[in-house]
């Protein structure tokens, strides 16, 4: 589960993410690696887990320990996780 899913998208939609898709969305595949964070992990993504550098590099590294998932993979969670931070924080300095 995703709080703020809603905001999320519209953040990362305005910061470029999938403007140049043809094929596949990069929204959709930003969405689809917090959730796996989620699963995996049986946290809920927020700001309570993830709002800076220390917390990703915290699940990247849990993520790592339960061997589930190809280290690219976990690499494209943690883009996906550094714009969620992203989000949070321009919003918390609003």
């Amino acid at each position: 589960m995703i709080e703020k899913e809603i905001e999320y998208i519209d953040f990362i939609k305005s910061a470029g993410v999938g403007s140049n898709d043809r094929v596949s969305s990069s929204i959709d595949s930003y969405i689809s690696y917090l959730n796996s964070v989620s699963k995996y992990l049986k946290i809920t993504v927020s700001y309570r887990v993830l709002s800076d550098e220390r917390d990703i590099e915290s699940i990247t590294r849990q993520l790592s320990r339960l061997n589930v998932v190809a280290d690219k993979t976990i690499q494209n969670y943690e883009a996906a996780m550094r714009q969620y931070a992203a989000m949070l924080n321009s919003v918390a300095a609003a």
